[in-house]
C-alpha cells in the first residue's frame, strides 16, 4: 500500500502547474491543480488526453471516506473523467500539511459518456496474497467499491455533485 500526498501523484512530464489547496473543516480537502507546461501531453491508450497545457486535475479527498475522487477537465474546464482511488485512509500529514490518502489498489473510472469501470480488482487480490494488506483491507476495498458504485448510478455522490467549475481559474 503506497501512501500519496497530493502534492506529488500525476505530475509525470509536467514541468510547471499550479496547485491551491481549499479545506472545507468538516467534511472534505479539495486540491486543485492547473498545468503550465506540459513537457508531453498523458494521453491514455484508448487516445484520452488527460493532462495537457491548460488542464486541470481536482482532488476531492474527504476526511470520513475510503475514497478519494480525481476529476479531469481540460483547457475549456470540461470535465473529461472522474477517477476515484479506493483507500484505507485520508488525511493531512503532519510534517507537511498536505493531504494525503493510503491507496488500497482498487480504482473506478468514470468516461464522458458515462461508461463505469471498475479497475486493477487483480492487483488488490495479488497484494491480499502477497500479505501486503489483510483480509479486513481487502473487505473494506470491496465494501468501499460497491457503496461508490451505489452512489454514482444513483447519482447521489456529494462530492462528484459538488461545483468544481467554481475553483478553476
Amino acid at each position: 500500500m503506497n501512501r500519496k500526498l497530493i502534492s506529488k501523484t500525476y505530475l509525470k512530464d509536467v514541468n510547471k502547474y499550479e496547485l491551491n489547496f481549499y479545506f472545507d473543516k468538516e467534511e472534505y480537502y479539495l486540491a486543485i491543480k492547473k498545468f503550465i507546461d506540459v513537457e508531453k501531453p498523458f494521453i491514455l491508450e484508448r487516445g484520452l488526453c488527460l493532462i495537457d497545457n491548460g488542464y486541470y486535475i481536482v482532488e476531492a479527498i474527504p476526511k470520513k471516506e475510503n475514497y478519494t475522487m480525481r476529476v479531469y477537465f481540460n483547457e475549456k474546464k470540461e470535465r473529461i473523467e472522474y477517477y476515484f482511488d479506493i483507500t484505507l485512509k485520508n488525511g493531512l500529514d503532519e510534517e507537511s500539511n498536505i493531504p494525503y490518502y493510503d491507496d488500497l489498489y482498487l480504482d473506478i473510472t468514470i468516461d464522458r459518456e458515462g461508461k463505469i469501470n471498475v479497475l486493477d480488482e487483480d492487483e488488490l487480490l495479488d497484494a491480499l496474497n502477497k500479505k501486503e494488506i489483510s483480509k479486513e483491507e481487502f473487505n473494506l476495498a470491496n465494501r468501499t467499491k460497491d457503496l461508490l458504485l451505489d452512489s454514482i448510478k444513483n447519482k447521489n455522490n456529494k462530492y462528484m455533485n459538488l461545483d468544481l467549475e467554481k475553483y478553476l481559474n
